[in-house]
């Protein structure tokens, strides 16, 4: 079998907007927990079998690939206040004391 190298053109880096978060989402995590007194996953917890599996002898409940196979899948949980990332803070900082308390004008 030939192999075929593929150049990549480009790479965009951005921030996804809520609603696009939760359309690709495969669960709502809605527990705070993560195993129950059996030791398995919380459905709809931290570490739900749709998310992915880390355990070889489980599969994925979204893809069906074993556990180590499995990439991972995204999921979002649903906060009851807005929350800035901690790595914008700084960006954050510097664009408030860039415009004017007034107006909103840039200074």
């Amino acid at each position: 079998m030939k192999e075929f190298i593929k150049k990549i053109e480009r790479i965009n880096f951005g921030l996804m907007s809520p609603e696009d978060i939760r359309k690709m989402s495969v669960v709502r995590v809605e527990t705070p927990d993560t195993y129950d007194s059996d030791g398995y996953p919380i459905e709809n917890g931290l570490m739900d079998p749709r998310l992915g599996v880390l355990d070889p002898s489980l599969r994925c409940h979204t893809c069906g690939v074993r556990g180590g196979d499995c990439q991972g899948h995204i999921g979002s949980i649903e906060l009851a206040r807005p929350v800035l990332h901690v790595g914008f803070g700084d960006i954050i900082h510097k664009i408030l004391r860039s415009t004017c308390n007034e107006c909103g004008r840039v200074l």
